[in-house]
């Protein structure tokens, strides 16, 4: 990794500034003209400082492949760069989904930083299919350069895709686990229900006996009463029957 991808690794993930990173790396000369107090560079003649410039963005990228000028080694130089920006947006995703954060804005930048990719590739075919088919060693190596970052974005968004699926099926299986709980609480209530019914009907059945019960006693103390009555009725009869005898034996003698 290159000093100038250090410097904006260091920026963008410790908030470390281009300043700070220029000191720690006091033997190199800084970017962008900062001055560092204190700080000794030794550079050779041969070496030929270039200013960074910062990965394009979505609309930029459009209106720069539009551009006739245009030649394969810059446009290399870009898809390198937003390669790595779209590399460090998946750590950074990657980080925020441990630690449980939310990560919409920066799904929004990597799929921006996505398709700009896929535009530089598809001017960059453009630009091999119009040129003469002459196969280079410098060719071969950017293509594999090119299938090695396609293989990290993969391994990166496998990556993302298997934690969303780990989350969903906890996510499913705390559903599962709750409506499990709501079948058995409804269970519960039917039974209850149940029984409640079963109660009722029996309290309804032992009224309706008791209130028989209460009927044939009454009917049975109106027997008993006239029976009493018929019997008193007898047995004045049997007294008057008596007493007209001893009447009309005394009358006799």
């Amino acid at each position: 990794m290159g000093l100038q991808a250090l410097g904006l690794l260091l920026q963008t993930i410790l908030e470390m500034s281009r300043k700070m990173v220029c000191f720690s790396a006091h033997a190199i000369r800084p970017f962008d003209g900062i001055p560092v107090q204190g700080a000794c560079y030794l550079v050779d003649e041969d070496v030929k400082i270039i200013k960074y410039t910062p990965p394009l963005e979505g609309r930029l990228v459009e209106k720069w492949l539009e551009e006739d000028e245009l030649k394969t080694a810059q446009i290399h130089e870009e898809l390198t760069k937003q390669q790595f920006l779209l590399d460090l947006l998946h750590s950074k995703i990657s980080a925020r989904h441990e630690r449980g954060r939310t990560t919409a804005e920066l799904d929004e930048h990597a799929w921006q930083v996505q398709n700009n990719i896929t535009a530089i590739k598809r001017r960059l075919k453009q630009l091999v299919d119009a040129a003469p088919q002459v196969v280079s060693l410098d060719t071969t190596a950017d293509s594999r350069c090119i299938e090695m970052y396609e293989e990290k974005q993969l391994m990166a968004t496998q990556g993302m895709l298997r934690e969303d699926v780990s989350a969903e099926r906890q996510r499913v299986a705390e559903l599962c686990w709750r409506l499990h709980n709501c079948k058995q609480l409804v269970n519960e209530n039917e039974e209850e229900n149940t029984n409640k019914k079963i109660d009722f009907e029996e309290e309804q059945e032992w009224t309706e006996r008791c209130k028989l019960e209460e009927a044939a006693r009454s009917a049975l103390l109106e027997e008993i009463t006239r029976l009493r009555s018929t019997c008193a009725d007898l047995r004045a009869r049997l007294e008057m029957e008596s007493l007209s005898k001893e009447v009309m034996k005394y009358d006799s003698l």
